[in-house]
Formats: structure tokens, sequence, C-alpha cells
């Protein structure tokens, strides 16, 4: 069962991918249907519901943590993703997608388990993934607007945007940290590991499907291309994780705690916002979903060789 678990996205997105392309009409007539954004709600209900709010922690130090956290994850980035998507020459539709995706928060699930793989403190990670999806909220409106703008994208309203957010994150992370005292289910239960994977894999066909003719017309080599500008962005995050290391002085528990939330991003919240864009996202979806495997394969080998380092 562990090993499925570790398999079930990533194999669920590769089959909702070609089953998109082969037969798009049922996931496009969904998506038309409105079911995106209760995907993305559903996912942040689960996040909600198995965060234990008792076990994160406190202390001076996790003041610093939290404060370069902010700066890396959610001011900095969306900068280097911009920055990265110009020197790439990317189009358009590919540039937007990976802006987005270097602006949103950190995913809820696997930055906190590739903390533990390499032997870090996962209650810090788990602190420091919740503050930035909460500060976030607030934050990706505004600079999603400054960003797109600066393509020549589309034009969204950081309000609009903000009240989207606090529907499809906040009150679904709250219902879900609320229903802890009324509904208690294992911690393993196949619900809680499954159906937050799902939800990804079912959003991202509907969105998907609902652009395949645009992906129809896609090239190898630009592909290659977003997948090398995902790498770069990635590991540039990666790398102020390291360079900031000596300024607090953290030991390497609590670094590797701060490593993994700070440079991966949450994919769901990234397919909402574009879902709720005006204009076909296929290209941008495309992107988003590279980004995504790129990071989980790249902090994979990072966390397994930290985690062999830790135990030697």
């Amino acid at each position: 069962m562990p090993r499925l678990s570790g398999v079930f996205l990533p194999a669920g997105l590769l089959l909702v991918l070609l089953l998109a392309w082969l037969q798009p009409a049922p996931g496009s007539a969904l998506e038309r249907a409105g079911l995106i954004p209760w995907m993305v709600a559903t996912i942040f209900l689960v996040n909600g519901y198995q965060t234990r709010l008792r076990e994160l922690p406190g202390g001076r130090t996790l003041i610093a943590s939290s404060l370069i956290a902010v700066v890396i994850a959610l001011l900095l980035a969306p900068f280097i993703g911009l920055f990265v998507t110009g020197m790439a020459g990317l189009p358009v539709a590919a540039a937007m997608g990976l802006v987005v995706m270097a602006t949103v928060p950190p995913t809820l699930s696997s930055g906190i388990v590739m903390t533990r793989i390499a032997g870090g403190n996962a209650a810090k990670a788990l602190f420091l993934t919740i503050l930035l999806n909460l500060i976030g909220v607030v934050t990706v409106p505004y600079l999603l607007q400054l960003l797109l703008q600066s393509l020549g994208a589309v034009s969204l309203s950081p309000l609009s945007l903000l009240r989207q957010l606090l529907l499809i994150v906040v009150l679904p992370f709250a219902a879900g940290a609320l229903a802890r005292t009324w509904v208690r289910l294992p911690p393993r239960h196949w619900l809680l590991r499954y159906l937050p994977s799902l939800c990804v894999v079912a959003t991202v066909w509907m969105a998907v499907s609902a652009s395949a003719p645009a992906l129809g017309r896609l090239d190898g080599g630009l592909l290659v291309t977003i997948a090398l500008a995902s790498l770069a962005i990635h590991a540039s995050l990666l790398l102020l994780c390291l360079l900031v290391r000596p300024l607090y002085r953290a030991a390497p528990a609590d670094w590797i705690a701060l490593l993994f939330p700070v440079s991966q991003k949450t994919l769901p919240v990234a397919v909402g916002i574009l879902a709720g864009l005006d204009g076909s996202a296929g290209l941008a979806l495309v992107a988003c979903i590279l980004f995504h495997f790129v990071q989980l394969f790249t902090d994979s080998v990072i966390a397994a060789r930290l985690g062999r380092r830790r135990l030697s």
C-alpha cells in the first residue's frame, strides 16, 4: 500500500493526460460544469482535517525560518519564474503556466513527506507549509496581476482571485480542521491517503480535456524547453535555501524543514487559478504539470541522499 500511494499521483496524471488526448469530451463537459473549484476545495478540506494544530512547533528560531520562507517562496520565486521564462524565450502561454506555478505557495503533502525522508523536522515543515499557504492567499493575486501584465498575458482582478482563493483554500482548510472534533478517521484511512491525489488527477483531466485541441499542436522541443525552465526555477529556489542557511545557523533537521516547503509549488492551486482565467490554458497547464514532475523527481533524489547522510 505505501508503494501504491507513492506512485498513485504521477501514474494518475500520466493516465489522464493520455485520456484527455484520446477522448477529451467527458472531461471537457465536467470542466464546463464548474467542477474544478470543488476539486481544489476538497483537497484543502482533507488537508485541514489531517493537520494537527497542537503538533505545530514554537520557538524563536521559527520566526527567522518563517521570514526566510515567506521572502523566498512568496516574494522572490515569482520574479525568478518571470526571469527564467524570459531567458528561455517561452511562448506567452507556457510562460504564464510557469509564472503561476512559481507564484503559488508550496504543496501541502509532498514537501512534508520529502522532509521526513531526508531526516528533517516534519513538524516545522508542516508549520511553514501552512503559513505559506495562508499568506499566499493574499500575495498571489497581486503578484500575479503584476507579472501576467508584464508577460502580456491575460488580465485578472486581484480582488476576484483573492475571493476565489479564500473560498477554495482557506475556508475548506478551516472546515477540515474543525471537522476533526466531530469525525475521527484512522490516520492511514484510504480516504485521507488517496482522495487529495484523486482530486488533483480529476482537476488536471478536466482542465487538459478542455484545452485538448491546442495541445495537439505541441512539439517535443518546446516540452523539453519547458522542462529545463522548470528545473532552473526549482534549482534556483533550492540554491537560495542553501545560501541563506548560514544566516540563521539552523540545525540540519531545521534547515531540511525549510528546504522542501520553500522550493516546492502546489499543482492544485495553480490549476485552479488557470481554470479561472480567460482564454485557453492548455499549454499553461502542461507547463504546470511538467514543473510538478520535475520538482518531484529532483526532490526525491535529494531527499534520499540527505536521508542516507543523516543515517550514516
